[in-house]
């Protein structure tokens, strides 16, 4: 069979994502007696559980905690409520460019396998050293502390839970949905459409309270002032517009997923198109409501604007929107868990991480091994304690990797432009989706150059590793002990590799 290939990569024809058989359920045959199963991963996300995957994962929590931060920015609610209208579309945009290119390839690994297929081997190696080790892990425990914190704030009314607990918590639940998603992938992805609705609930709770006030006296006086003080500095605009563009990330864990959806080409873009209608309409009108209730001054006293909104309409308000914005946590925390894994299976099938983290459960057909393993750095950045500080200082390295996907489309529109696409989005859209990222992330980088030198030192220190133990013959020699290693996990958690 011929094979067709591109930067070294090798693709088999029809071998694609759009095929839609279940990978599980392939065998290959030698005689009528012997059959061998093939250990895959498992198509078993359907339309619904992309619309859950999708929804819950969009801008995460960023709608209880962004609002103030992009009204510092714009100097009024109205011109708010617009950056969030056009961060959405932004990124809905670059969404369809990444769907075109995962729908043209074939492998699970979402950003990372599109920059290695279509930049070569180093640059995928970067991509995945400055992603999967200093963004996924410090993510998860994030995702995990937050949501702990809610809870616990629950009980401790009127105090701050203690920081010991709050991480005791962070690691149990984290624990908890990582067993999970290694032996029950389809019940995770039914209890994921219930966390969804958990967002969608608190959000139609806000939303509702909002217009409902708006005849008010406090309702008419803050429309009355909804547009006063609006910026028109390019500087402030542009980094507005870089907070309520990244306020709407999280989609690119379904491209990560793709692999493991249920007829992909037809259910991947209805599900990107569907949920961003959904939520750039709810962002847009959960702003509204938080303003109509808020001043400006109110607002910016506090981070936690949900809360805040809270406490302004009723007492018992702030307990409802704790559980359910924990809820919620636990939702976007599941979804993390569910996709960034496979980043580390994809990085082990390209030799960019050891070969065991291609190996698959025989029954339940999950990546143990990346999942656990990328567990385990995410309870060392938990311990650490300085995970919202590491979050915020790596936002760039997100635009830049943003940046990237869109470029990988434009690069193969123009190297391969004979290749299958199921999807073709017009080219103006990334040509004109590059042209705005370069110019917000040069207006960011002039206003916080230290970020950028911060990222640049995070991808140079990977660059030692990858010419030491991928380039170097004598030290991938010394190396071979990690085959003895795949060996005993086989046999002792009933494991195997990939075929």
């Amino acid at each position: 069979m011929q094979e067709a290939s591109f930067n070294g990569q090798k693709m088999a024809p029809g071998e694609g994502i759009g095929s839609t058989a279940d990978a599980s359920e392939e065998k290959l045959s030698d005689s009528d007696e012997i059959v061998v199963e093939k250990v895959k991963l498992k198509r078993s996300i359907t339309f619904f559980g992309v619309i859950a995957i999708l929804i819950a994962n969009i801008g995460q929590t960023s709608i209880f905690i962004t609002p103030t931060m992009i009204l510092r920015f714009t100097g009024s609610p109205g011109m708010s409520i617009i950056i969030w209208m056009l961060g959405g579309i932004m990124q809905a945009f670059i969404a369809f460019c990444a769907v075109e290119v995962a729908l043209m390839l074939n492998k699970a690994g979402g950003p990372y396998y599109f920059i290695y297929y279509t930049f070569g081997d180093m640059a995928g190696f970067a991509f995945m050293w400055g992603y999967v080790i200093f963004v996924s892990g410090p993510t998860w425990a994030l995702g995990a502390y937050t949501t702990s914190l809610y809870t616990l704030s629950a009980f401790y009314t009127g105090c701050e839970p203690p920081d010991f607990l709050v991480k005791l918590v962070a690691l149990w639940l984290m624990v908890s949905l990582i067993a999970l998603n290694c032996t029950h992938m389809k019940l995770i992805t039914s209890i994921q459409s219930v966390l969804t609705s958990s967002k969608l609930i608190a959000l139609t709770v806000i939303i509702t309270i909002g217009l409902v006030l708006v005849p008010s006296d406090t309702g008419q006086e803050n429309l009355r002032s909804f547009m006063d003080e609006s910026t028109n500095g390019i500087g402030n605009i542009a980094l507005a517009l870089f907070t309520g563009f990244f306020g709407f990330g999280g989609w690119q864990v379904i491209t990560i997923l793709a692999e493991e959806v249920k007829d992909p080409v037809r259910n991947i873009p209805r599900g990107i198109l569907l949920s961003f209608i959904v939520i750039i309409a709810v962002m847009m009108a959960t702003n509204f409501a938080y303003y109509v209730v808020l001043s400006k001054e109110e607002a910016l006293e506090s981070d936690a604007v949900a809360m805040l909104f809270g406490r302004m309409v009723h007492p018992i308000l702030p307990l409802v929107i704790s559980v359910l914005v924990s809820l919620c946590s636990i939702g976007t925390l599941n979804v993390l868990i569910m996709g960034q894994p496979r980043l580390l299976f994809a990085a082990g099938r390209n030799g960019h991480m050891p070969r065991i983290m291609t190996m698959l459960h025989k029954k339940y057909h999950t990546p143990w091994p990346a999942t656990w393993t990328m567990g385990a750095t995410a309870t060392c950045m938990l311990a650490m304690g300085s995970v919202v500080s590491l979050v915020a200082a790596i936002s760039l390295f997100a635009g830049i990797m943003t940046l990237s996907l869109v470029l990988c489309l434009l690069f193969l529109r123009w190297k391969q432009p004979k290749m299958h696409r199921p999807l073709k989005i017009p080219i103006a859209i990334p040509i004109v989706v590059t042209a705005l990222m370069v110019i917000i992330l040069s207006v960011s980088i002039y206003k916080e150059p230290a970020a950028l030198i911060f990222n640049l030192v995070i991808i140079s220190l990977g660059l030692p590793i990858y010419i030491l133990v991928f380039k170097c013959e004598a030290v991938k020699k010394r190396l071979t002990f990690m085959d003895r290693v795949g060996f005993y996990l086989e046999k002792l958690f009933s494991l195997q590799y990939e075929t």
